[in-house]
């Protein structure tokens, strides 16, 4: 299993840019870049509740779910 951000689609759906989610969440940018990539190995839970909560979210499936991975 892999745990994978959707917050790329979610900024897209709600018209927010990663700057102004930075402000909004008082999140460094580089990190809001980082988890639109699914390029962070670690996820601060206070981190995502100021995303979250920035982006008026009370689903966390809306903003993150398990996915499979596939072996080849």
């Amino acid at each position: 299993m892999k745990l994978v951000i959707k917050l790329r689609e979610v900024l897209k759906e709600k018209g927010v840019t990663q700057m102004q989610l930075a402000e909004l969440a008082d999140v460094r940018q580089a990190a809001i870049s980082e988890l639109c990539r699914n390029a962070r190995e670690e996820v601060n839970l206070a981190m995502i509740t100021r995303i979250a909560s920035a982006l008026n979210i009370t689903d966390i499936s809306i903003l993150m779910q398990f996915e499979d991975e596939t072996t080849n």
